[in-house]
């Protein structure tokens, strides 16, 4: 996996396409332990609920203030 294909690209560089190549790109998602980190299309856990989500819909919902992250895979949605 590379910082391309993480949820989390844009909350770590302030946009989807960073000045980055490729295998710095590889080299900083393999040193990554924010709990944001993975593929967007992985399922995560979401706090008070039997269904998950997608962690790009998660981070989405992180950024418009409607969640946080409580652990790695972790989500939980505000005022629920």
């Amino acid at each position: 996996m590379s910082c391309y294909q993480c949820a989390g690209i844009a909350a770590c560089y302030g946009s989807k396409q960073p000045a980055l190549d490729r295998e710095e790109a590889r080299a900083k998602a393999k040193a990554c332990s924010l709990w944001h980190k993975g593929r967007t299309t992985e399922t995560v856990k979401v706090v008070g609920r039997d269904r998950g989500m997608s962690r790009g819909k998660a981070q989405r919902k992180v950024e418009e203030g409607e969640a946080v992250w409580v652990g790695p895979g972790v989500v939980r949605l505000q005022g629920k």
